[in-house]
């Protein structure tokens, strides 16, 4: 018998009776649990009524009552009669009871004199409701408690935990959304505020939740076990659920498969890390399971967090509860900014394709068996379908070239380069030793999943000071704190918004979070570096945001709705009636249209038994969708129910657990194919992906050599003669269980071995004041006649070319004709030359230097002087300090004109005694003697 249709004495012992000793009650026990108690003093006076249930105490107090309706009822309406017996009951005991108002299916808990109703996903146990009590009753305002200096000793984190409070206690909402960028202490933030929460008794019971085992264990180490040492703390595995502790870490995988172990209330605060990535599909059924108190934690910036995310937390017209973003972070000196660097190779910016390649390359590609009128790749597909050692010679080339050095000017600091694939990192570091024999393969190493021992050589990065440059693919890209990271090398493509950000986020770190000062330039850190070979700063630039990309469907529901567009098409093509109530003749293959019709119908409504009715998702839903759970509703299919079907009850799947992967997306692509021969759509592509999959099966395993005769005949051509729908859905049903044995698809990359070159380089500059908004400036269009940015542009070009010269000659050719032929004004060029000194390191990418312009500016000169000649560019620091344009003006000194001769003579007779130059005294002497020149005038 349908739920719906039962009495309410049914329902309380078949639906409710269960679910309150689900919760821990045992109803047998009266001690525990009162069945149809008077409220008016306790006796049965008619006009006082009954209890359906009432919950007690061990003491007998009543600390709950059960409101219970039958199925076909809001139990909501119940919610005046349940007032007053709580209201009656209180009377005669030291507090209002709580309240519960169910149907069997809907529970609804009600803290009447402190909240409204709330719809939960089951009742609470003895233990939940006693600790409510104390909470109730010992409670204190957030806001009144101190928030710990110990923890949080910054502004911005203070008043992160006082807008979180507001929002809870006055505004009494039950959920907050705190954004603050990467390395601003959201880990500090989260566990000063819990320290309140806990010392205001208005929680208990903490769970701390992500979606990546590195953030559960950082949330233990680094933020309890660190900040809250005194509470008990426990990480929750599906093999051990310890019930005595006060805080709980676990991943949002592991809670997914043992959540039904706890109530509904055996937590009262629960933080969600980088919450963007799990409030979607299956995990929102995880969190809604929960009546608690739900912080979302996220370091996307707040324009790039989706609607769902703002939905769930209860953010109206999408505005976090808290923001902290980057650009304000950065202005107020709590993290350090980037610069970015651009380049790309040839074969990047025009592909490979044979007809482009000299006859020596066509030759070389000849001779390895190769045929070059058959190479036609675009550039993104380097690494993809093809791989060149030489365009990645190339990468390390410019990155080791440009990359920020650490304090002794010799090897790169901390470093992370985002590769595309494992195979392609291994490659990377293969490319680099080549070229760098001298460090022994110790400088780089791969750190990826698939490596052996991976958090261990992560955590050698972290603490050592070899290896400098970690290869990385997506193990490093988020939620790894390593402060002294000054250089990110992006090796690949990046498709997410959200992704990109907090891949930027791993280099934002400040100087003051750094242990490990002589992995820095100069022994501190005021910014780091981007080199961007994939151009992902013109991507996101360019592509709106609403265009990112869709997010891709869960496969049954993409199975669910292929299986109703085919159902449509079955149907309609079915015989009309004709005229004067007579039906048409049956037409050939009638039989075989309601064979197919039927067998549609039983696969859809397998799918539909799939979705869990004990999902508190589900269950809200549930009213709208149950017609599609009976016979009744199958017997006459129009368009309007398969509309209801596609909108109210597929996106349900979501919720569907224990998806396998391999066995559905075959599923999915028979579906394709089916519609595409119901369409008279091109069948080749379908096939052709089918029969890859099934050519990857193991024959020599038992349970797939059972269907080898099936398995040759879908390799063979003459099973897709003829097709009928009967013989692809049985072929399916027989092959798609298979599938979880398939073996990998072969490689199809292969090495090309072609020369390549840079063909691209630039400077990138981001706009200020948004992590969204980036202003592409590329450097050979930069002018010097207006604006801070085109003066710094400027500079950067003349870098650049001076830099690209290969030989100290070509240099100084270079300086020269650049003094002559691009001249700022006496005012441009001082705005400039400041800007160049204050941000020297970082600007000029640490020990290389521009070719300085005719300047006044004394202190830039002794800085360009010292860093020429820590690049051996001898001859250049020699025209430098001897130019004495570059001194003189209406308020030079004589004095220090006679100190720079000097000290030119001792330099050039250290030059041609063949001595070596202390470059670091020398420069000292500058320094001196200009603090002194500055000082005078």
């Amino acid at each position: 018998m349908p739920t719906y249709r039962i009495s309410e004495s049914e329902t309380r012992y078949s639906l409710i009776d269960p679910q309150l000793s689900k919760a821990g009650w045992k109803i047998s026990d009266r001690s525990q649990v009162g069945i149809e108690i008077p409220v008016e003093g306790y006796d049965a006076a008619p006009s006082g009524g009954f209890t359906d249930y009432c919950l007690y105490r061990s003491n007998s107090e009543v600390l709950a009552v059960v409101e219970a309706k039958r199925t076909s009822r809001d139990p909501r309406v119940g919610k005046q009669q349940v007032l007053d017996y709580i209201t009656a009951i209180e009377r005669n005991q030291s507090f209002r009871p709580f309240a519960f108002m169910a149907n069997g299916e809907d529970v609804f808990f009600w803290e009447s004199d402190a909240a409204a109703q709330r719809h939960v996903a089951g009742f609470f146990s003895r233990e939940n409701l006693e600790r409510l009590l104390f909470l109730k009753q010992n409670g204190k305002p957030l806001n009144s408690v101190q928030i710990k200096s110990s923890i949080v000793d910054r502004s911005y984190q203070t008043e992160a935990i006082r807008r979180i409070s507001e929002a809870i206690e006055k505004k009494r909402k039950r959920k907050a959304l705190l954004v603050m960028a990467t390395g601003t202490g959201k880990t500090r933030t989260i566990m000063a505020l819990i320290d309140v929460f806990l010392r205001a008794h208005a929680a208990q019971k903490v769970l701390f939740l992500a979606d990546r085992d590195a953030l559960v264990e950082q949330a233990q180490t680094d933020g309890f076990k660190a900040h809250l040492p005194n509470e008990s703390r426990s990480r929750i595995r599906t093999y051990s659920i310890d019930r005595t502790a006060r805080v709980y870490v676990s991943t949002l995988q592991t809670l997914e498969l043992c959540y039904d172990k706890f109530t509904p209330a055996d937590f009262d605060l629960i933080i969600s890390d980088e919450c963007h990535r799990s409030i979607y599909n299956k995990f929102t059924d995880v969190l809604a399971y929960f009546d608690a108190i739900q912080i979302g934690l996220t370091a996307t910036p707040a324009e790039y967090v989706d609607r769902d995310t703002f939905n769930f937390f209860d953010c109206d017209d999408r505005i976090p509860t808290f923001n902290y973003p980057f650009s304000q972070a950065v202005e107020e000196e709590y993290l350090v900014n980037f610069d970015v660097y651009a380049a790309q190779t040839k074969f990047q910016r025009k592909g490979i394709k044979g007809i482009d390649l000299t006859e020596e390359e066509k030759e070389s590609l000849r001779k390895r068996g190769i045929d070059p009128e058959e190479i036609d790749y675009e550039g993104t597909d380097l690494e993809r379908k093809v791989t060149n050692k030489e365009t990645l010679k190339r990468q390390w080339e410019e990155f080791m070239d440009v990359c920020i050095k650490d304090s002794t000017g010799q090897l790169p600091g901390k470093s992370i380069i985002f590769a595309i694939t494992h195979n392609h990192a291994l490659r990377l570091a293969e490319a680099f030793d080549e070229m760098y024999p001298e460090h022994q393969g110790k400088l780089v190493q791969v750190i990826t999943s698939k490596m052996e021992r991976a958090p261990t050589l992560l955590d050698t990065f972290k603490k050592q000071d070899l290896p400098r440059i970690a290869i990385s693919v997506d193990m490093l890209d988020t939620g790894v704190d390593i402060p002294e990271v000054v250089n990110l090398a992006f090796m690949k493509p990046v498709n997410s918004r959200i992704k990109f950000w907090q891949m930027i986020g791993r280099g934002s770190r400040s100087d003051e979070t750094c242990k490990h000062f002589d992995w820095l330039p100069n022994r501190k850190k005021e910014r780091f570096l981007i080199t961007d070979f994939w151009e992902n700063f013109e991507h996101f630039n360019m592509m709106p945001k609403e265009e990112e990309g869709a997010a891709q469907l869960p496969v049954l529901v993409s199975i669910f709705n292929a299986r109703l567009l085919k159902l449509q098409l079955l149907l309609a093509q079915q015989p009309q009636p004709q005229s004067h109530g007579e039906c048409s003749r049956t037409v050939q293959g009638a039989s075989e249209l309601v064979d197919d019709i039927s067998r549609t119908i039983r696969d859809i409504r397998g799918l539909i038994r799939r979705i869990p009715l004990q999902s508190f998702s589900v269950k809200k839903a549930f009213k709208e969708v149950r017609d599609a759970w009976e016979d009744d509703f199958w017997n006459y299919i129009t368009s309007d129910k398969i509309g209801f079907l596609k909108l109210k009850v597929a996106p349900l799947l979501r919720f569907v657990p224990h998806v396998r992967p391999a066995e559905e997306f075959f599923v999915n692509k028979m579906e394709r194919c089916v519609l595409a021969l119901l369409q008279g759509k091109e069948l080749k592509p379908h096939i052709d992906s089918i029969r890859e999959d099934v050519s990857l099966l193991p024959t020599n395993l038992q349970q797939v050599a059972e269907r080898q005769v099936l398995i040759n005949e879908m390799l063979g051509s003459d099973f897709w003669g003829g097709l009928t729908l009967k013989r692809l859905d049985d072929a399916r049903d027989a092959v798609a269980p298979l599938m979880k044995y398939r073996r990998e698809r072969p490689s199809l990359l292969f090495e090309l071995g072609l020369d390549d070159i840079i063909d691209s380089r630039k400077w990138v500059l981001v706009r200020k004041g948004s992590e969204g908004g980036m202003s592409i400036a590329e450097r050979k269009r930069a002018c010097v006649s207006c604006g801070e940015e085109n003066l710094i542009g400027a500079l950067y070009e003349t870098c650049r070319k001076i830099l690209g010269a290969g030989t100290e000659r070509e240099a100084r050719e270079r300086y020269n004709a650049l003094c002559e032929n691009e001249r700022f004004t006496a005012r441009q060029h001082r705005k400039a030359v400041r800007l160049l000194t204050r941000r020297w390191d970082h600007l000029m990418i640490h020990h290389r230097v521009p070719g300085l312009l005719r300047t006044i500016n004394p202190v830039s000169i002794t800085s360009a002087l010292g860093l020429f000649l820590g690049r051996g560019f001898l001859g250049l620091a020699s025209d430098l300090a001897s130019d004495k344009t570059m001194f003189v003006s209406n308020t030079a000194s004589k004095s220090v004109e006679k100190l720079l001769t000097h000290r030119r003579k001792l330099w050039e007779h250290s030059i041609s005694a063949g001595t070596p130059i202390d470059v670091d005294r020398l420069r000292h002497s500058f320094q001196s003697a200009f603090r002194d020149f500055k000082a005078k005038y």
